[in-house]
């Protein structure tokens, strides 16, 4: 279509291509679509440019995209993050970080960006560093996403005096009221043999009259499972019954295997029952629990 287009087309046109092959993942088609803006001497708008931007990392075209972003004269804070998180979710965790180390200004996705970039290619350390630095930053807040994949680094590396350090942080400027959050701290004891301290922790949780995700169920039980703590598992089911929990999560998975460590047969068979579609990990503790 752009191919029989004379004069330049409107920056919607360019804009509404883009995200089309963005939806598509039409690395190919968009390239076509770069190459025509140049040629027909439309000057795209940065929004436009970071939405092509956005588009070769998600394709995974990172030497298109840095070539663009290196032509690019009017790129703003958005365009450095595209940058940062497209080399960080591949694991081009250097690159992400020259970028970050160069950035005029930074937000809170690219502090986020560049710590869960850490936490997801198992450079635990090098995420903590960067939390605390992170920390001195006037004006800079913690969000849950940011906590979260720093509380995954502390219980990657089972530094529980750190995450007992961020634990207070949480408190202090009042993430304490996020599911996402207590279930990482959560973790963090049970990962590290703490596991009193973990279920003081989750029984705190339930008293604050928030509503535990799949993720805090599934840590609580298998630390009651290891624990062969069933009157607690028997407890957490209990809740779960109450609240509605979807027989279709992998926390039913959990409730068959706690049940299953603690010798309680008759109900790990009972919740497998009631799975429309037991998995690998229930039919294998029933299994394990019947030898």
């Amino acid at each position: 279509m752009l191919d029989f287009v004379r004069s330049p087309p409107a920056a919607a046109t360019y804009s509404a291509l883009i995200n089309l092959c963005l939806h598509q993942r039409a690395l190919k088609e968009a390239k076509r679509v770069h190459v025509h803006m140049k040629s027909s001497g439309f000057i795209p708008s940065v929004f436009i440019l970071n939405c092509l931007l956005d588009l070769y990392c998600k394709c995974e075209s990172l030497v298109d995209a840095q070539q663009l972003f290196d032509e690019t004269c009017d790129r703003d804070l958005c365009s450095w993050n595209i940058m940062i998180s497209g080399y960080a979710k591949v694991g081009r965790v250097k690159e992400a970080r020259s970028l970050f180390d160069g950035m005029p200004k930074r937000d809170n996705f690219s502090w986020t960006a560049m710590v869960s970039g850490y936490v997801r290619h198992d450079q635990p350390d090098e995420a903590l560093e960067l939390f605390r630095v992170m920390q001195r930053y006037e004006g800079i807040k913690c969000y849950k996403f940011m906590v979260s994949s720093a509380l995954s680094a502390f219980t990657a590396i089972q530094a529980l005096g750190i995450g007992k350090e961020i634990h207070c942080h949480v408190t202090r400027i009042g993430l304490d009221s996020d599911a996402v959050v207590w279930s990482s701290l959560c973790d963090i004891y049970f990962e590290d043999g703490r596991r009193e301290e973990g279920f003081a922790l989750f029984s705190d949780f339930l008293k604050s009259g928030m509503r535990p995700n799949e993720f805090t169920f599934v840590g609580v039980l298998n630390a009651c499972a290891v624990e062969t703590s069933e009157d607690l598992g028997t407890q957490v089911h209990g809740y779960m019954t109450r609240i509605g929990f979807n027989p279709f999560s992998f926390a039913a998975s959990s409730l068959v295997h706690m049940y299953s460590k603690c010798g309680d047969i008759d109900n790990a068979k009972k919740v497998s029952d009631l799975m429309p579609h037991p998995d690998l990990v229930s039919w294998t503790s029933l299994i394990n629990g019947y030898s």
